[in-house]
């Protein structure tokens, strides 16, 4: 095999040329990482997010850069957000077959004791609900087209090594995990693959005033055998893997992206 042929044969390992993707929360933080990178590889990528200004600012970029992208308003807390999300991807490229559920978020840090009920909830419906229901409604698509898919959660280190004060985060991102491994058997035989990403410490445009605090970024740099907080491509990237050619035979998996923040 020529140097040529090998060089193809890795590219066709991530292509996602005539796909289509969904990215929530893509319009700030690791989603403006993920959603540019699938485009990258191929990808018709639908920008889903609760800032349309934003969300048409990500698939502006894309478009300059050759892809082709759509920006959709989307709270995934609401089911109607939902189906208009699909529906717009539907209208404009005609098929679904990735889904990246990156929306989410933490609640302020409180004592277990003292969260309230609308708290929890919130907690849940950001992290837990849209993505579970995101999903129920592009798999009925996936299985109409027959093509199979690919679906990835984006978890966090926080389901595995619970974040301090944050108990009904880390709880939202252990069953995000869970939902994972649950889907990726009973949608198998649709060849649809389903599996997680769990980021740790991550310098975003979300978390760069966290960042930028001395004593933050000391103890980061001290936890995180790397380093440092990583960056959204290196969250991009295992989304890539997971939804191209290469991760094939992988459902219900996980990688874990923070520089050795768990074992530390």
């Amino acid at each position: 095999m020529t140097q040529a042929n090998r060089l193809a044969s890795i590219i066709d390992l991530f292509d996602l040329s005539g796909q289509t993707a969904i990215v929530t929360g893509a319009g700030q933080g690791m989603g403006k990482g993920i959603a540019p990178r699938l485009a990258d590889a191929g990808a018709r990528v639908v920008i889903a997010g609760r800032t349309l200004s934003k969300c048409e600012a990500v698939a502006a970029e894309i478009v300059k850069r050759g892809g082709e992208a759509i920006a959709v308003e989307c709270d995934v807390t609401s089911l109607d957000d939902l189906d208009k999300t699909v529906a717009q991807a539907m209208e404009a490229f005609g098929q679904i077959d990735i889904l990246v559920n990156n929306a989410g978020g933490m609640h302020p840090f409180t004592p277990f004791v003292d969260v309230k009920p609308d708290v929890w909830q919130g907690t849940i419906d950001r992290n837990m609900k849209g993505s579970y229901f995101l999903t129920q409604k592009c798999v009925h698509k996936m299985i109409e087209a027959g093509r199979g898919g690919r679906i990835i959660n984006i978890a966090s280190t926080a389901a595995f090594k619970p974040d301090y004060q944050l108990a009904a985060y880390n709880s939202a991102k252990a069953g995000m995990v869970v939902m994972t491994r649950s889907l990726a058997v009973e949608l198998a035989p649709h060849g649809i693959l389903v599996n997680t990403v769990a980021p740790g410490p991550i310098h975003t445009d979300n978390t760069a005033d966290i960042y930028a605090d001395p004593q933050i970024a000391k103890m980061v740099k001290q936890r995180v055998p790397l380093g440092g907080p990583g960056e959204p491509d290196d969250v991009a990237n295992a989304v890539l893997f997971c939804a191209g050619p290469a991760s094939k035979h992988m459902t219900g998996g996980l990688i874990v992206v923070d520089g050795g923040f768990m074992w530390s």
